[in-house]
């Protein structure tokens, strides 16, 4: 359950911050990091184990982690997991940690955060009930 408590905890961390432009590396940062912790979370709930998911392929991979966590049964829908996917680059390169990237265009995370939220409230990563949806400050 440490996976899933993180991941709310980031995911919350990044509600905090204010949003600015261009993106805030930061929330960006907080915000991939909270999708690879919850996707973390339903693995190790689904037969994973930590040091399994700590390797290659899996690591910071968002499109490894979300390939397994549909094969184990993942509810999110097709166009969900592909749009996920797509900040995989980002995530996996340590562009939000380290500004120099290769010039591609950079996301948006805010058209992502229904992902995220379906992601913590996935039956299969919680045994007991939905994660609460935080209101912005």
């Amino acid at each position: 359950m440490s996976f899933l408590q993180r991941a709310e905890e980031f995911f919350a961390a990044c509600r905090q911050l204010p949003d600015r432009q261009p993106p805030s590396w930061p929330r960006y940062f907080l915000f991939c990091h909270a999708i690879e912790l919850a996707l973390k979370a339903y693995l190790t709930l689904h037969g994973l184990d930590i040091l399994t998911l700590q390797k290659k392929p899996y690591g910071h991979n968002l499109k490894e982690l979300l390939k397994e966590a549909a094969n184990r049964g993942l509810g999110s829908g097709p166009l969900a997991r592909g749009d996920i996917e797509l900040l995989d680059e980002a995530h996996t390169k340590y562009w939000p940690r380290y500004p120099k990237h290769d010039g591609k265009p950079i996301l948006v995370i805010d058209q992502f955060e229904p992902y995220l939220v379906e992601l913590l409230s996935e039956r299969g990563a919680r045994q007991s009930q939905p994660i609460k949806t935080w209101a912005r400050s």
